[in-house]
């Protein structure tokens, strides 16, 4: 395929101290494996631009279609709203945020699709001036959100519990239903949501799980749970990540790089 005949999408690096086969730890940059593989899958090819200077973000940006960031074991660093870490032992990235928040701004301003999920969404939220609970384990007003640490990857990512959407909202119409369960696998969530965005999704116990850009013609959308996981089956999933791809070709095609975007649904509608 050739780059005038398929969309782009930035997936956003995370930067993780591991261990090596010789016992030692060495800091890799790592690339969503879900987010990129699903992207890939679907037709659009995932590309990944590491510690990007501030002065040649706007010129990679132009060069892709979509952005995509991620989940991650590690934490956007409370500074970034205001607080210290409210617990020791919390894992930061704050290379990640330092390019995660700049690029969703400027990718909101460019109109270049935006999709975040569970640490993505938390990028997003800050990124927009918002906050985040720190640590819901402790605050006996949430339900379980997170995984227990002796399951498989399979178990990790099973449905635990459900979500509604907003009556009449834009979650509602891309997915065709207005309640369905969905994945949980995480500690932190969205406390305050940020500037300009709206929420469309929360679980029983009121926390946010999906929130868009307040401009509904313009993808750009934040989720708690894992629509790149399961999105072959979940129907829910499926036309969410359908909508991304879609809007992905679109912005292609308003850019002049393709003008007749050949994208199909990959779910049945």
């Amino acid at each position: 395929m050739t780059r005038g005949r398929v969309p782009l999408v930035w997936v956003v690096a995370s930067h993780r101290l591991l261990r090596n086969p010789s016992g030692h730890t060495q800091l890799y940059t790592v690339m969503d494996e879900a987010g990129h593989r699903t992207v890939l899958n679907m037709g659009l090819q995932p590309v990944c631009y590491p510690r990007v200077l501030p002065q040649q973000l706007e010129a990679l940006l132009a060069g892709v279609d979509g952005i995509l960031l991620g989940g991650s074991d590690t934490n956007v660093h409370p500074r970034h709203f205001g607080e210290a870490p409210a617990r020791p032992g919390f894992q930061f990235d704050e290379e990640r945020d330092a390019l995660a928040q700049s690029l969703i701004r400027l990718g909101i301003a460019s109109r270049i699709p935006v999709l975040g999920f569970c640490r993505g969404s938390h990028d997003f939220n800050v990124a927009m001036g918002g906050s985040l609970h720190q640590w819901l384990r402790d605050d006996p007003r949430f339900l379980k959100h997170w995984e227990d640490e002796d399951e498989t990857l399979d178990e990790t990512y099973v449905e635990r519990h459900f979500v509604t959407c907003t009556p009449g909202g834009e979650l509602e119409r891309i997915a065709q239903m207005g309640r369905f369960p969905v994945s949980s696998l995480h500690s932190q969530g969205v406390k305050v949501l940020g500037r300009d965005l709206v929420a469309e999704a929360q679980a029983d116990d009121g926390l946010v799980e999906a929130f868009r850009w307040h401009d509904a013609s313009q993808f750009a959308w934040g989720f708690q749970f894992h629509p790149e996981w399961g999105w072959r089956w979940h129907p829910a999933y499926g036309r969410i990540m359908d909508a991304f791809v879609r809007a992905c070709w679109e912005n292609l095609g308003r850019r002049g790089r393709f003008a007749n975007p050949p994208y199909a649904e990959t779910t049945a509608s």
